[in-house]
């Protein structure tokens, strides 16, 4: 009986056309989002060989120029010098520190289109680089890119809707279900069985085409990773096909069914994660950017007019470097401008910390209260799992600004050397001399990739919350099992 129910069910998806329309749509969003996502992912490969490659042709152009720079009588300016170190420090240092993407990049753009992930390096105030963004219309970050993980949180929930919301509805309005209930076929058995049979249709064509793309062209990608996307995904889809379960054992018409899973999925994708990040964002308000750039102007401001009690502060703080200088001679522009740079990240780093502080106080509240909706979950995994989430980005940050320290720290020693031997004040009429003839032991910025971990809590949450309306689906179709039964004795 079973069998034959499972069927009649198929030979009826078949004849429907909207069913076919709705693999269609699965099938062409779901290409669409993997493409989107690889090529965004391509795109940052291609940025960051591009990158690699002007870095390695900047350490080859200085060893194949050398010879010609030893034998120039040509007057040369500092700034334009490759081989002098205040040009490389200020001016000319092609040094980039990159972020690459994960095999599982294409399933999340996430925040990666409004977070930089490449930066080129130079020995400068760190607020004049770690901030830099892209000229992007607001109204794209707005709206966000189409990739895999908005097919799966917004549409897909609206697909297993519309295939499922009729499901037991219709038998029991045309008088079937009685029949069917006399024949030994229960509504939990027939619920279950037009559920799995209607969100095969969806979820079949997603995962073909999402798991062929991953496998395809996502180079390196272990089988944890496609498990955990696979249990991500049908978590989230069994949570909208138990909540559908929930609503249509109320035993209502197929009308009502529609309206109330359709006002769910508002609820849970859009105003319960809305409201979440408008009471975060109000709660934990970040200091005003504006005003940011206006302290760092003043503060700058200040250096310049306190140069003199900068400089001292500085060899104050790095007496190794003060211990051979020649109170005599005027210390050189390079080390003043280092100096300066320091005291800058100095008075600054408290206004960084602010910022700081809010972003974390506000990632903290989103691990807090992201149990509130399965589109919290399910985003927040995905972003994880694809490696373009806030927690690899601030690894990345932190990875920079050591890189960044490491290079004020080789060419402020190297820079401070040259200016006590006079390196930089040749005779009348001479070029300064070669400060820097091979660039190669320049420090290289080089990704440590942390351990990634599977989003489990997330995991575990999302199967948890399917499986909560599960248990209460299950009373009331038991329970309407029995009212049926007794009515068709009757």
């Amino acid at each position: 009986m079973n069998n034959l129910i499972c069927l009649n069910e198929l030979k009826n998806l078949v004849r429907e056309r909207l069913l076919w329309l709705m693999v269609a749509v699965t099938v062409c969003f779901t290409a669409l989002a993997c493409y989107n996502g690889y090529q965004w992912a391509a795109l940052q490969s291609e940025v960051i060989s591009n990158a690699g490659q002007e870095q390695q042709q900047a350490i080859s152009h200085a060893q194949q120029t050398l010879a010609a720079r030893e034998a120039l009588t040509s007057p040369v300016n500092w700034w334009d010098d490759i081989h002098d170190l205040r040009g490389q420090a200020f001016y000319l240092m092609v040094n980039y520190a990159t972020k690459p993407p994960l095999p599982t990049a294409l399933t999340a753009i996430g925040q990666s289109d409004v977070q930089p992930y490449f930066f080129r390096m130079l020995v400068s105030e760190k607020q004049a680089f770690i901030n830099q963004y892209d000229y992007v219309h607001p109204l794209g970050l707005l709206i966000g890119k189409f990739d895999l993980a908005f097919f799966a949180i917004y549409i897909l929930p609206l697909l297993l809707i519309s295939s499922g919301f009729n499901a037991l509805a219709q038998e029991k309005q045309s008088g079937q279900l009685q029949l069917l209930m006399l024949q030994g076929l229960s509504p939990l058995r027939l619920l279950f069985n037009q559920l799995c049979i209607r969100s095969c249709v969806i979820l079949v064509p997603f995962f073909a085409v999402s798991l062929a793309a991953l496998m395809f062209f996502s180079e390196g990608i272990t089988a944890l990773s496609l498990t955990v996307f696979i249990a991500l995904v049908l978590g989230y889809a069994a949570f909208w096909l138990a909540l559908s379960a929930l609503v249509i054992s109320l035993g209502n018409t197929s009308a009502y069914n529609a309206a109330v899973l359709t006002i769910a999925w508002l609820g849970f994708v859009i105003i319960f994660p809305s409201v979440l990040n408008t009471a975060i964002v109000t709660a934990n308000t970040a200091p005003s950017r504006i005003e940011y750039v206006d302290t760092l102007r003043d503060k700058s401001d200040d250096a310049d007019k306190a140069s003199s009690q900068v400089l001292a502060q500085f060899f104050q703080d790095h007496p190794e470097l003060a211990k051979n200088n020649d109170p005599v001679k005027p210390v050189d522009y390079a080390s003043k401008k280092i100096a300066k740079i320091t005291a800058i990240e100095t008075a600054m780093q408290p206004y960084d910390d602010a910022f700081q502080a809010v972003l974390m106080a506000q990632q903290n509240r989103v691990e807090q209260f992201k149990f509130i909706s399965p589109a919290t979950l399910l985003q927040q995994a995905l972003f994880d799992l694809s490696g373009n989430g806030l927690k690899r980005h601030q690894d990345f940050i932190e990875q920079v600004l050591q890189h960044h320290q490491a290079l004020r720290t080789f060419f402020q020693r190297r820079i401070v050397s040259a200016h006590q031997q006079g390196d930089f004040t040749p005779c009348s009429g001479c070029n300064a001399d070669i400060t820097l003839p091979d660039l190669t032991p320049i420090p290289e910025f080089h990704y440590r990739e942390q351990a990634v971990v599977p989003p489990w809590s997330s995991l575990l949450s999302l199967w948890a919350l399917a499986g909560l309306f599960i248990f209460l689906a299950v009373f009331r179709l038991t329970k309407m099992n029995r009212g049926q039964i007794n009515g068709a004795l009757v």
